[in-house]
């Protein structure tokens, strides 16, 4: 995909005045050949202050000017481009960079009033042309996360991250620290999961305080539904009002999750609201998400009933990748919790297309569809998350040719990102493909860590060692990385918590004229931190081998390590058969010692 035309503000503005490039070796060998210094613009369809930027900076006839001639100006959508943008970003969006031809930073920022932005030119005209005989081209090579050799996750780091949490947490609103406030789904997905496995009420607590204070605040669209991308105070109060496809899906997922560890029926009909959002604003007529809708500040502080005057604020189209992934995974959550018939097509549906338009056996998956042009093929975010999204679909359904897409997806990740240890974020490029900072590949700690998952989620549903101990190394390796962000690395002690807890398997055994999908689906709507769902037709080598009887058809079998509850024929049996795992003195006469099925 040749690069977009230029997506500037809605709003009045002259930012297309600027002789913007895209980012490119044309752009690179104009400003080498010109001996320019590069202002590179990182901007996001979605952003407010990118707006008000072009609005007010870019509009500026004395910067228009002053940029034109005395830079070579490139602008960068951060979410076509989000190699691009972990590598260049200043601290948020839109992202002021200055940068040598090699493309090395000079200086840089976020958001830059017309006046700074004169002065900041001033400062790089001087600095240019002090000092660019020196400057050459060569890049900084980038530091490497520290990486151990270790067969397994360390638990104290674990524990060392929760502490953070609790340190950090802002016991009167809710939330992580004081402002600005963002919802960080993993920290509060992280305590549910921890609670379950310790009962330490004073960890849900945290995250109902938290949940409670989101949802019932103006970071949450009570009228339309869907949350904000976050708050400008404590209290939750003035959001900015961008609405993300990511974002949403994380949180729709962590309120069906806090449903099912809490039994609160609150956070059920939060999700439905968000779900219902999302599938009637951001779907497209294809099944799947486009991936924002824009920030208005004058439309959402409108009442409901003027608000319906007004056109809503316009939707970005594009197609994600890992976006619409995870909203694959809280949509077919939400088809086991809330309901099956409308949740569950959407799902699969868009489960299918997403394979269908972004699979390629050579390239690999492609994280970006704009109309009918896909770009930027191979990186580990989308291999990571769409992973999970196959493996849910096959738990799901127990068709196992969501099995072998998420084995698919593994080999071409270990073909082409493996580093050793743990993953690289991108497969190896070259010329004009590694412009910049983008020839030095990274090794990102969540994108690792949800590899780390998938292992571990793919080696208990196949009763395969060697696939649970590739998580768990992983986890392992980035041991001391995780101790160091602390709090962000709320993703790595989630998987570590579920790499520790014992396995649960399910196994639903059937047949063509006996379906087990009630049972399938049933069982997919309870948490347990590791959890494996499998099907095993009869007459299928997975099924010979696994010594389970014929009869009765469906069936399910669940087992915690090798103690097996008795066979549930009826998906009201579920709970009990759980609890006889759990208490076996109690309902000694239901558990049964055998071999793991």
């Amino acid at each position: 995909m040749s690069e977009p035309l230029f997506r500037f503000s809605p709003r009045p503005n002259r930012a297309h005045e600027i002789q913007w490039r895209a980012w490119g070796a044309e752009a690179f060998e104009e400003a080498k050949e010109h001996n320019k210094p590069i202002l590179l613009s990182i901007s996001a369809v979605w952003c407010h202050w990118c707006h008000v930027m072009d609005e007010t900076t870019y509009s500026d006839p004395r910067i228009i000017q002053r940029i034109n001639d005395s830079l070579l100006p490139v602008r960068v959508d951060n979410d076509l481009r989000p190699d691009i943008n972990t590598r260049y970003n200043m601290g948020g969006w839109p992202t002021t960079a200055i940068l040598t031809p090699a493309g090395e930073i000079i200086t840089g920022g976020t958001f830059v009033p017309p006046d700074q932005m004169m002065q900041l030119l001033d400062q790089v005209e001087q600095y240019w042309q002090a000092n660019r005989e020196q400057i050459g081209d060569q890049l900084t090579e980038p530091t490497m996360p520290q990486l151990l050799d270790t067969p397994s996750p360390d638990h104290e780091v674990l524990d060392h991250i929760i502490d953070a949490i609790r340190q950090q947490f802002d016991r009167a609103y809710g939330g992580i620290g004081v402002m600005p406030k963002f919802p960080q789904p993993d920290v509060w997905e992280l305590l549910l999961s921890h609670f379950t496995a310790t009962g330490d009420g004073s960890l849900a607590g945290m995250a109902v305080r938290t949940l409670d204070a989101m949802a019932g605040s103006n970071l949450y669209d009570q009228v339309a539904g869907g949350f904000f991308r976050y708050s400008t105070t404590r209290e939750w109060t003035i959001p900015h009002f961008e609405k993300m496809l990511e974002d949403n899906a994380d949180l729709a997922h962590l309120y069906l999750r806090a449903f099912q560890t809490l039994g609160d029926e609150t956070y059920r009909q939060i999700a439905d609201h968000l779900l219902n959002w999302v599938n009637s604003t951001l779907m497209g007529d294809d099944g799947l998400w486009g991936g924002s809708q824009d920030a208005d500040e004058d439309y959402y502080r409108l009442a409901p009933e003027e608000r319906q005057k007004r056109i809503p604020p316009a939707v970005d189209p594009t197609i994600y990748t890992h976006a619409n992934a995870l909203m694959i995974q809280s949509q077919l959550l939400a088809a086991s919790l809330i309901n099956p018939t409308q949740y569950g097509p959407i799902a699969l549906t868009a489960l299918e297309a997403l394979y269908d338009r972004m699979w390629d056996d050579e390239d690999g998956l492609y994280h970006v569809e704009m109309g009918e042009s896909r770009a930027l093929p191979g990186l580990l975010v989308d291999v990571a998350y769409f992973g999970h999204a196959l493996l849910d679909g096959y738990e799901y359904t127990g068709d196992p040719i969501m099995l072998e897409r998420v084995h698919t997806l593994m080999e071409w990740a270990d073909q082409h990102l493996w580093g050793g240890r743990v993953y690289w974020d991108q497969q190896e490029r070259s010329g004009d493909d590694a412009l910049g900072r983008l020839k030095h590949r990274q090794q990102p700690l969540k994108e690792n860590t949800t590899m780390a998952r998938l292992w571990i989620r793919l080696g208990t549903i196949e009763n395969d060692e060697e696939e649970v101990n590739r998580g768990h190394a992983i986890l392992g390796a980035l041991a001391d990385f995780a101790r160091d962000q602390g709090v962000f690395a709320a993703s790595w002690a989630l998987a570590t918590d579920m790499a520790e807890a014992p396995e649960l398997t399910a196994t639903i055994v059937e047949s063509a004229n006996h379906s087990g999908t009630d049972l399938r689906r049933a069982m997919f709507g309870v948490f347990d931190r590791r959890r494996g769902i499998r099907s095993w037709p009869v007459g299928t080598p997975e099924f010979a081998a696994s010594g389970l009887p014929e009869i009765p058809l469906p069936a399910l079998y669940i087992c915690r390590g090798t103690v097996c509850a008795a066979p549930v024929t009826d998906p009201e049996q579920i709970i009990e058969a759980l609890r006889s795992l759990i208490f076996p003195d109690g309902e000694g006469e239901q558990a049964l010692s055998g071999d793991e099925s």
